[in-house]
């Protein structure tokens, strides 16, 4: 059955447990949470503080699901060092991802500049941190964002090239969409079974410009994204990408989160 989060990306200036609270009573099935020095938990939260918000979390009979992390750019570093510790924080964000019961880590590709020496950097930095995914029995989820994984055929080309069966995408079709290519299509080349995540944000173009808008008021052709989803029976997860942190002309999310969340479910045929 589809499950349907809310990235706490939507929640500045929110604390994590009125995050918790207002997602569960707004009617999501789980959230997936920022995770940066200035987000909603980072890799230095204390044991006790992790165990408080996995135990609010299940009284409110909600769900982490994605464990949201800002990691990639430093993967296609030329610095060795660099590289390293940008794995020694795979390590730890994996962990995190572990004490909050999260089914995934989301990352970024890392970097607008296709180069072959970009992605073979990059796929060899996925490499090593798949094998300490799998040692913890947890997926990574890259996001199409940049142009490493950008559309359907980068996307295959990079899930065959590592070669893990706990390497999976996060869809983004507005990415896809901004970056000119048909969401659809490009969605329709990646087979389901390795997509974990489909994320729905909506712009609106106005000349040179975008703003961030409602789900369904913007210019991303989400209609052949949700029929197709709900042709082929897709069974991970979707996630309301509400980016009120970047963009503060949202509505508040008490306001908008409802909104979208009803979108989402007529979308998807969950209402009756």
């Amino acid at each position: 059955m589809i499950k349907i989060s809310v990235y706490t990306l939507g929640f500045p200036g929110y604390r994590l447990e009125d995050v918790i609270r207002i997602s569960a009573e707004i009617g999501y099935d789980g959230i997936d949470i920022r995770v940066r020095e200035d987000g909603h938990i980072y890799i230095d939260a204390s044991k006790e503080y992790r165990k408080k918000i996995l135990e609010l979390t299940n009284s409110y009979d909600l769900d982490i699901y994605g464990i949201y992390s800002y990691l990639g750019e430093r993967f296609v570093s030329r610095d060795q060092n660099i590289r390293e510790k940008a794995l020694e924080d795979i390590k730890k964000h994996l962990d995190l991802t572990v004490d909050l019961e999260g089914i995934y880590l989301r990352i970024f590709p890392g970097t607008s500049e296709i180069s072959d020496e970009n992605m073979r950097l990059f796929t060899e930095m996925l490499k090593q941190a798949c094998k300490e995914a799998e040692d913890r029995d947890i997926y990574i989820g890259i996001e199409t964002h940049g142009e490493l994984v950008v559309n359907g055929d980068t996307c295959n080309y990079v899930l065959n090239e590592v070669g893990s069966e706990k390497l999976k995408i996060v869809f983004d079709p507005a990415n896809v969409y901004l970056r000119e290519y048909n969401p659809v299509k490009e969605l329709i080349k990646v087979k389901l079974d390795d997509v974990i995540a489909v994320q729905f944000h909506d712009i609106k173009k106005e000349g040179n410009t975008r703003k961030s808008v409602l789900l369904g008021e913007g210019d991303v052709p989400f209609d052949p994204i949700f029929d197709y989803l709900v042709e082929k029976t897709y069974q991970g997860y979707i996630v309301d990408e509400y980016e009120k942190w970047w963009h503060p002309e949202l509505p508040d999310p008490k306001e908008g989160l409802p909104i979208e969340l009803r979108y989402l479910k007529e979308k998807l045929k969950l209402l009756i």
